[in-house]
């Protein structure tokens, strides 16, 4: 006898929204169905029953997602919190950034073109363009791409992938982005012909194997799902990523790595563009 997936039924509706506002969406990899996990009215957390990556259904509509990230507050009270130069958020972001810049420079050392996807309000681009990368970006958010032209003079293409330019860069890297967006294996085929043949790709996602996912579930402080809408594990973006022509070859989870300091429940990775035909 077949038993039914244990469903969490969490802790009341998420704030704000209502399902009017959801759609339900299929597995980006297999095309089908999720099974429930988690119930966190009007969103659904639920596992793909064949390659196991785990996708938020019913989830927000394009249109109400694009209302989230037009918010200030997003930025300013979410992702970076206090901007003072001695906040303690902003203290991490520049920690980060340097491991980051350092992991990237490693293996493809400035001066190179690198393309920040998901640049939200432009720290990043403005570091590695102190380290000597000629920097594009790309950004969602309204407000975040205008306070990245007028704050720091980037080149910065709001809107979807999809509609931003071509150009081939060295580097392509998506910070806490892959967990956005609508289509996460239609992502990285734009990430790869974008990505120079001998370009490398650096990301970071959380993870829902991560020790902390795992024990709070339902009150996993990054479970999010109006906002993350795929979690991954290091295995299922390691499929997904060669579903979409490139190779995962390193993956950080250690909090204690400059480039992940104190994230339990976040991945780091960079990886290569798989040659044509692999």
């Amino acid at each position: 006898m077949v038993q039914s997936p244990q469903v969490d039924q969490g802790h009341g509706q998420a704030s704000g929204w209502t399902a009017a506002d959801t759609q339900d969406v299929l597995c980006a990899l297999c095309g089908i169905p999720g099974r429930a996990l988690y119930r966190l009215d009007p969103f659904g957390v639920v596992r793909c029953p064949t390659c196991r990556l785990v996708f938020v259904s019913p989830r927000l509509t394009p249109e109400a997602l694009q209302r989230l990230y037009d918010e200030p507050a997003y930025f300013e009270g979410g992702v970076y919190g206090d901007q003072g130069r001695l906040s303690p958020a902003m203290l991490l972001q520049r920690t980060w950034t340097a491991g980051r810049l350092a992991l990237i420079a490693a293996q493809r050392p400035a001066p190179a073109r690198l393309l920040e996807i998901g640049s939200a309000y432009g720290l990043f681009l403005d570091a590695a363009r102190a380290k000597g990368y000629e920097v594009s970006g790309v950004e969602l958010s309204r407000t975040g791409a205008e306070h990245s032209r007028a704050r720091f003079g980037l080149d910065v293409f709001c809107g979807q992938l999809e509609d931003a330019p071509t150009d081939e860069a060295d580097v392509v890297c998506f910070w806490d982005t892959l967990e956005h967006v609508p289509d996460p294996l239609e992502f990285l085929r734009q990430v790869r012909s974008r990505l120079a043949d001998d370009g490398v790709f650096a990301l970071s996602v959380p993870y829902f194997s991560s020790l902390p996912a795992r024990l709070l579930r339902t009150r996993w402080w990054t479970l999010k799902p109006e906002q993350h809408i795929w979690h991954y594990t290091p295995q299922t973006l390691s499929v997904l990523a060669a579903r979409a022509g490139l190779v995962v070859t390193e993956v950080i989870t250690s909090p204690v790595r400059p480039a992940n300091v104190t994230r339990l429940d976040s991945l780091v990775a960079i990886g290569r563009a798989l040659p044509a035909g692999d």
